[in-house]
């Protein structure tokens, strides 16, 4: 694992625990009970190995988008303002839901047969159709920031990472997507929807 793959899984999990912590209350005391956990829980091993490595099981490299959604969280339930309204909030999960439904299902071998769309993230592989791919990506993250939208610098940003190679993936998609992400997006998107209905 690179130097800059190690502390980005380590920054995410710091911010992750965090985040969980938050959940419990409000306020400096809080937030400061918060980062002390989730720098013992970064550092400390448990059953012999640092909990960091449990979560890469689960997925090697978190996403740009995850981390920063969950440093906006973190900062403004600590009273950082308002960095996210909830339109950038619904912009993230529909992103997360929709990228889910069109990366995962076939990287798992269901749909079209012959077609991975993951694999389209090794856009060496094929230029071509991996263009298709990538397009719409660059075009949401214009239009998102055209429209005044703070998550298309999200998006934005994690293109340059992948152009950085700033992960120890080569994967385009492992920098916008990962599952934990995903389930997330799609859970709230359910959940908008459900109450949405309800609403009508």
């Amino acid at each position: 694992m690179s130097v800059a793959a190690f502390w980005w899984n380590a920054a995410g999990l710091f911010l992750l625990v965090l985040w969980s912590i938050q959940r419990l209350g409000r306020g400096g005391r809080w937030f400061l009970l918060a980062a002390f956990g989730a720098v013992a829980v970064s550092v400390i091993p448990f059953f012999g190995q640092v909990p960091r490595y449990w979560l890469s099981g689960l997925t090697p490299n978190l996403s740009v988008p995850l981390v920063a959604l969950l440093a906006v969280s973190i900062l403004q339930r600590a009273g950082g303002g308002t960095i996210f309204r909830p339109r950038e909030w619904r912009a993230a999960w529909i992103f997360g839901a929709a990228a889910s439904l069109v990366l995962y299902p076939s990287a798992l071998g269901l749909g079209m047969r012959n077609l991975d769309t993951y694999s389209l993230g090794w856009p060496w592989l094929e230029w071509t159709r991996s263009l298709l791919l990538f397009g719409p990506v660059a075009a949401l993250s214009a239009l998102l920031v055209w429209r005044g939208n703070r998550f298309g610098w999200v998006l934005a940003a994690s293109s340059a990472a992948f152009l950085c190679r700033g992960q120890e993936s080569h994967n385009f998609w492992d920098y916008v997507l990962d599952p934990l992400y995903g389930a997330v997006s799609l859970v709230a998107v359910a959940v908008a929807a459900a109450r949405r209905l309800t609403r009508g």
